[in-house]
């Protein structure tokens, strides 16, 4: 455990030191030797401290100093962004405090060599992290009588970066059990553990791998993600664990407001010329008004109308009525495809967070007609209403549009939970992210897996193979 700690701070450390390094010399080198400007006041190691501190925490916001598997791709997409954010906030903090009069062809040529850099190292380091650490492996343990979705959908997605396996096991079958624990864990580094699967067994798996210092992995419940950030409180001479309420403390409800109109106000400023620009598209594209309002709710289930640029013909749900939008769904114009591609169908909605309807972080606002439904289906639906619905948000971070509406709610109930103020910035930084990616934008799509031929049952025959890789 120790020697993961030393290794696992030791990589952060080296990224650190290393964003920090090229950025203080790439920025040196710009500006004497490249546009040679002669210091001047001393005001450039102000403008250089700054934009090294921004770097570090731009990359820390978008989760570049995590050790844990993640594809190539991401790590390069996440480089690029958090580099520009930062770039672009030098030059407003050099703007407001004048501390130096360098010309914007300085930010242009540092960030553009600053990008390039930091993408090839943060690559190399983690093409690097792979080497050393290896192909890590998990076991994905499924009970049998269910669909298996939940262990494909694992299976294949942590797959994308490493190694998995799922196996259905037979919990009467007590032999099976035995080998898997003595036999089978060994092999791996770690174990996610299905829900389905009972209490007893799965506290068996949970113990073993604790005891071979396996990484475990469980599903959230509104049970367990309560007890995140909770207390220890002694009764006597028993401990007991006390839960947060899934609540925001005044304080926090004063500081989120306040932040939301001081965002909103400016996100408005500067968004003007495009929400004007979205105006003219829609409205050569096809016939209907621009702007589309339609009923939602926030906290505490309360109604209001949310303003969105219109992304569907003007008689979308005549025939159909309330229906969930669809991947390649065709009642969306070709400018909607534009705007929700990029979420510039939300721009309008900065209205509603300066007016006090919704929050520019919190779960996503639905419509009340779905709003009864998942109640009646979907446990603890009503506890994504303690906060105000917000236009960007975890389970839009951290989810998908095909995402499952149960995800989403454990997704929103974990934001309420660990709500802060940085967690805040951080999701709004990271939405800038997903703005480019394709897959979130998209609709509801349901995933088909193959075949059974994936599902393996839970036999000792099972591990022959394992045992002789």
């Amino acid at each position: 455990m120790f020697n993961r700690f030393f290794r696992s701070n030791f990589y952060c450390a080296l990224l650190v030191v290393g964003d920090i390094l090229f950025t203080a010399l790439i920025s040196i080198a710009v500006y004497f030797f490249i546009i040679n400007i002669t210091l001047q006041g001393g005001k450039f190691p102000h403008l250089m401290i700054t934009y090294c501190i921004s770097m570090v925490t731009m990359c820390y916001a978008y989760e570049l100093y995590m050790r844990t598997p993640r594809k190539l791709g991401d790590t390069l997409l996440s480089t690029i962004i958090a580099v520009l954010v930062s770039t672009a906030l030098v030059v407003l903090v050099n703007l407001t405090f004048s501390w130096d009069t360098v010309s914007i062809l300085f930010f242009i040529l540092a960030g553009g060599l600053i990008c390039v850099i930091l993408a090839v190292f943060h690559l190399l380091m983690m093409i690097g992290l792979r080497k050393v650490d290896g192909e890590r492996r998990l076991l994905v343990l499924e009970t049998k009588g269910v669909t298996y979705k939940l262990a494909k959908k694992l299976k294949y997605s942590y797959s994308e970066m490493s190694h998995a396996w799922y196996m259905i096991i037979d919990e009467d079958n007590e032999e099976a059990i035995e080998d898997l624990l003595e036999n089978v864990f060994p092999h791996y580094d770690g174990v996610f553990v299905s829900p389905f699967i009972s209490e007893a067994t799965r506290s068996r798996f949970i113990s073993q791998a604790m005891s071979m210092n396996k990484e475990v992995f469980v599903l959230p419940t509104l049970a367990n993600i309560n007890v995140l950030g909770s207390h220890i409180v002694q009764f006597s001479d028993t401990p007991i664990i006390q839960a947060k309420p899934l609540r925001l403390t005044k304080s926090q409800s004063l500081l989120k407001r306040f932040f939301d109109i001081v965002v909103s106000l400016i996100a408005i400023i500067i968004s003007s010329p495009i929400m004007l620009i979205c105006a003219i598209a829609i409205k050569l594209d096809s016939k209907g008004p621009v702007l589309y309002k339609q009923e939602r709710m926030t906290i505490y289930r309360k109604k209001f109308m949310v303003w969105k640029f219109r992304t569907m013909r003007q008689d979308a749900e005549a025939s159909t009525g309330a229906v969930l939008a669809t991947e390649d769904d065709p009642r969306i114009t070709k400018v909607g495809k534009v705007l929700r591609s990029l979420r510039l169908d939300e721009l309008p909605q900065f209205f509603n967070i300066l007016f006090g309807s919704m929050s520019v972080v919190g779960p996503r606002p639905e419509r009340p007609v779905f709003v009864d439904e998942y109640i009646k289906m979907v446990r603890n639906y009503d506890k994504r209403f303690f906060v105000k619905a917000g236009l960007t948000g975890y389970a839009q971070v951290y989810g998908k549009y095909s995402t499952k509406v149960s995800d989403k709610v454990l997704l929103d109930i974990i934001y309420i939970n660990q709500y802060s103020f940085w967690l805040d910035i951080k999701l709004i930084l990271l939405t800038i992210k997903i703005m480019f990616v394709h897959e979130s934008s998209q609709g509801v799509v349901e995933t088909n897996y193959d075949s059974n031929k994936d599902v393996v049952l839970f036999e000792k025959e099972s591990f022959e193979d394992l045992r002789h890789e």
